[in-house]
């Protein structure tokens, strides 16, 4: 399904199958305002995100809101690959009992040189696009 959403426009992309596990049932939706994308992947863990990359659906995107608060579950090598953010927000709560974000999960975001936000260590982050580039304000800027 695609609409409109003021001038940009929003494709939802999955779930591609039906899953038994619940994370992998999250919409992911893709939103392109101008030359500025943005790919929301919710819960999606990798069984997802492998459908996903194999349905041939246009992933990359400018930024790209890292699945399951940075689980090693989620956010792939090749889906990472595939997607090829600018920029990387996860959101996930200081000090969770998860241990959230993951380590490899930053590193395969870093190898691939994304500039990372992260709501433990930001607080709160506020993106703006003009529909030529994206904006990043967030509360614990120095």
């Amino acid at each position: 399904d695609k609409f409109d959403l003021g001038s940009a426009e929003v494709t939802v992309l999955g779930p591609v199958e039906a899953y038994t596990e619940v994370n992998n049932t999250s919409l992911v939706l893709r939103i392109v305002y101008g030359r500025t994308s943005f790919l929301f992947t919710g819960d999606m863990e990798q069984e997802a995100e492998k459908a996903l990359v194999a349905s041939g659906r246009w992933l990359a995107s400018t930024v790209l809101k890292v699945g399951h608060h940075g689980s090693d579950s989620s956010s792939s090598y090749a889906f990472l690959q595939a997607v090829r953010p600018r920029y990387a927000v996860i959101s996930v709560g200081e000090d969770n009992e998860y241990g959230h974000p993951d380590a490899a999960v930053l590193r395969r975001l870093e190898d691939l040189g994304t500039v990372i936000y992260r709501t433990d260590m930001d607080g709160d982050i506020l993106l703006t696009s003009n529909g030529q580039n994206v904006t990043f304000q967030t509360a614990n800027a120095p």
